[in-house]
């Protein structure tokens, strides 16, 4: 079996197990995003992850976007999601046809959408796409998903996603039927939080203290004092190491480079 066509040794097989396990809990569209940050990001890096799922007596696919990046937006999905020309539905058209994943920008042995240059993905701030589907018993869709702002596109990626589309189909099928994930939009747990926040924590999680955040980002100590303070109250932790670790279990933030 070719190395793209397999996992990366006995990590990636816990990984894809982890993935398995942790899915059963998911009900939500939060817990949703926090998986699809957690253990499926461990498997396959990502910022975005487009949805869609059949609707009931049409071969229309309802949409929602899930984002952990601060530079993707709803006017984005929808440019990239408009029925004449939108990238995300050239995609959808060409994946009808081929049935195979679609990978953005794509290795030359990959069949790509016509439209599709690196341009216009920067452009919508994707940066690049990796979408498959997964067929339904009467041969129309049933569900489809694209994987956006992906670290380490390549050959093995359309063997990861062959692999997660059973499961992300049955997780993402039970949180829009338990809590009305299909209504359109977006999740975005970064909300929770300001930018600003963010940032803070960020340093917060890389070991500096109050007056090295202060002096990073150009503010006071009491406002570096005052955001903590807030964070805290919001994620509803007492202190800074229980901020950073329910951030980053919420996918709010990412671990360390020395942590992930």
């Amino acid at each position: 079996m070719k190395a793209e066509h397999q996992l990366a040794g006995v990590e990636d097989h816990y990984r894809l197990a982890n993935i398995l396990e942790t899915s059963l809990a998911v009900r939500s569209s939060t817990q949703f995003f926090s998986w699809a940050q957690g253990p499926l990001f461990m498997l396959l890096p990502h910022e975005i992850l487009i949805c869609g799922h059949a609707v009931l007596g049409s071969s229309d696919l309802k949409l929602r976007y899930f984002t952990a990046s601060r530079y993707f937006r709803k006017e984005h999905f929808e440019t990239a999601c408009n029925p004449r020309n939108g990238l995300i539905m050239q995609a959808i058209r060409h994946w009808r046809t081929a049935h195979r994943p679609c990978i953005l920008p794509a290795p030359s042995r990959h069949a790509v959408c016509d439209i599709a240059t690196e341009d216009i993905l920067k452009r919508l701030e994707l940066k690049n796409l990796a979408a498959h589907g997964l067929l339904g018993a009467c041969g129309g869709i049933q569900a489809w998903f694209a994987f956006s702002r992906v670290q380490n596109l390549g050959e093995r990626t359309p063997y990861l996603l062959e692999l997660l589309m059973p499961i992300l189909s049955a997780t993402y099928t039970r949180v829009v039927a338990l809590d009305g994930a299909g209504q359109g939009g977006a999740t975005r747990l970064g909300s929770l939080l300001t930018a600003r926040e963010i940032q803070v924590l960020e340093k917060v999680r890389d070991g500096m203290s109050n007056a090295d955040v202060a002096d990073q980002l150009a503010i006071s100590i009491m406002t570096a004092k005052n955001h903590m303070q807030n964070i805290r109250g919001k994620l509803k932790v007492r202190t800074r190491g229980q901020a950073v670790a329910e951030a980053i279990r919420l996918g709010l933030i990412r671990p360390s480079r020395e942590e992930s």
